[in-house]
């Protein structure tokens, strides 16, 4: 076993770059999907984490299952070589001295969120600290608001329920309210008002598995004794429009992609007693105050965004 506690410092003959691709397979569960992230080759993250186990004298990595998994060693080690990785990105933000930040900061972005356009809050965070290394993660609420808490992530955007708190650990602020609607085509001859048990039998178009909103429909009509039939899954809300477009069932989705959808003219919301998930976008963050301008920036332009009216393609 690695004695992580010894007084010798084992990261000395370490590359930064081989701990953060070793933290990177993890965090991705794949090497393809570490590559992608690190905008490398597969085979250059797989030389790094063997050249990191080389170093260490030991195997981090368990190969031979899928999803790659850690050894008992490599758990001892992941922790650590997180806080290896954020000491060294505050040193480099805390250097700074008034100057553009210069480090790497990495941002999640909830799956529901990915459809505000991000490039101009992006672009504007990139000109404004030229020096700074964004990496984005796309994920579910939970997940991000989990990674942001270890250290995994700085920073995150994510969508939350109204009366959830945030752990003590991480620090957040509130963009704005997201309202889920349920939406069906305007040629289905259905009535505008409905009840929970009118939606028995109804198909759904919906996130997968680990979506927060839909597992509180799940709830929802579980409790009115209403099976709830997902025909379609997609993480993409245009894609969910256009089908129940085509009545191929019913969606829920944020009613702000619905305003800013092409298709919103042969849509319609359907108003149902019983069905409420009021959610709130947050910006949640870890506690290092070299963050806070840039933070700060990204919360500006999105709340920026999020103002700007509904606009057709």
């Amino acid at each position: 076993m690695l004695q992580m506690n010894s007084t010798h410092c084992y990261y000395a003959e370490m590359e930064f770059d081989d701990v953060r691709a070793f933290v990177q397979v993890v965090d991705s569960r794949s090497l393809s999907s570490a590559a992608r992230d690190l905008n490398v080759t597969q085979s250059a993250v797989t030389r790094r984490v063997q050249r990191l186990e080389t170093s260490l004298g030991t195997t981090l990595l368990d190969r031979g299952k899928r999803p790659i998994a850690l050894t008992r060693t490599g758990q001892a080690a992941l922790e650590r070589c997180r806080r290896l990785l954020n000491d060294m990105n505050d040193l480099r933000l805390a250097a700074s001295n008034g100057a553009s930040p210069l480090g790497e900061v990495r941002i999640g972005v909830a799956h529901a969120l990915t459809e505000i356009t991000l490039t101009e809050p992006v672009g504007g965070v990139r000109r404004r600290f030229p020096r700074l290394t964004l990496r984005l993660r796309t994920g579910w609420s939970r997940d991000l608001l989990e990674r942001v808490r270890s250290g995994a992530l700085d920073a995150a955007v994510v969508l939350l329920p109204e009366q959830d708190q945030l752990p003590a650990e991480v620090f957040g602020t509130p963009l704005g309210k997201e309202r889920l609607v349920v939406i069906g085509t305007r040629h289905d001859g259905r009535s505008v008002v409905r009840k929970l048990h009118d939606l028995g039998g109804v198909q759904w178009i919906l996130n997968p598995e680990g979506c927060a909103a839909r597992a509180a429909l799940q709830r929802t009509l579980q409790r009115a004794n209403v099976d709830m039939v997902v025909s379609v899954e997609s993480y993409n809300y245009e894609l969910q429009l256009a089908l129940v477009s085509q009545n191929r069932g019913l969606s829920l989705v944020p009613e702000r992609i619905l305003m800013r959808s092409p298709l919103r003219s042969r849509l319609r919301i359907l108003r149902v007693a019983g069905l409420h998930f009021p959610l709130t976008i947050w910006t949640v963050h870890r506690e290092l105050m070299e963050l806070d301008q840039v933070v700060g920036t990204l919360n500006r332009l999105l709340i920026e965004e999020l103002r700007t009216p509904a606009r057709g393609k």
